[in-house]
């Protein structure tokens, strides 16, 4: 899931910010079938059937987006691209080191969603898990600790560290540089208090808030 938002000190709208140096940012969810679900999300999964095909809209009301994000401070950042046309090279993302969990029903809720339009449904989303993509020579940055303590057991050392997700390479004042890779489902983010879901379903689901 992807939220986005644009940066009101240089750009009036988001159209305008997209394709703008420093234009964006986006936070990237990864979404993981598992407990304790989060109870906001269903309130996006249960207005699906609103928006099954690209371009559809359904607007949904006391949504408070920060209800959506992972119980964790810690995250990588890097300087990239969006992942829809045109891919401009404006966004800064913010990927947390924790996933968001979801029940199996609203996995197969979002697998259900179709690519094209009601005209042109195509086909369902399916697991529509990204590649990894090459880094392009960026620099990768993270608020992680790590630290050799952790690594041997200690009881504050991040699940990340058991998982092996990320390999540090390189280390400053607070910030790491590490080399990782990105897999999205994918959302859209403004201003509350109302998020519309809108369907644009050509590589990933959207969530917009105007």
């Amino acid at each position: 899931i992807q939220l986005y938002g644009f940066n009101k000190e240089l750009y009036h709208n988001m159209s305008e910010a997209q394709h703008k140096s420093q234009g964006i940012v986006g936070i990237s969810l990864m979404v993981q079938v598992g407990e304790p679900f989060n109870a906001d999300f269903r309130l996006i999964t249960s207005a699906f059937n609103k928006v099954t095909y690209r371009g559809a809209s359904f607007p949904i009301k006391h949504l408070p987006l920060s209800s959506l994000l992972p119980n964790t401070q810690q995250y990588l950042t890097y300087e990239g691209s969006t992942t829809h046309p045109g891919c401009w090279e404006t966004a800064v993302w913010i990927i947390f080191n924790k996933p968001i969990y979801i029940s199996k029903q609203e996995m197969y809720a979002l697998r259900q969603l179709m690519q094209g339009s009601q005209l042109t449904p195509k086909a369902p989303l399916g697991n529509n898990a990204r590649p990894v993509q090459p880094l392009h020579h960026r620099t990768v940055r993270t608020n992680i600790n790590f630290n050799k303590q952790g690594l041997q057991g200690s009881n504050n050392c991040p699940d990340m560290y058991r998982n092996m997700h990320y390999t540090a390479v390189e280390s400053s004042d607070d910030l790491i540089s590490v080399s990782t890779s990105d897999t999205t489902l994918k959302t859209t983010t403004s201003e509350p208090p109302t998020t519309t879901i809108s369907g644009d379903y050509s590589t990933s689901s959207t969530t917009e808030t105007r």
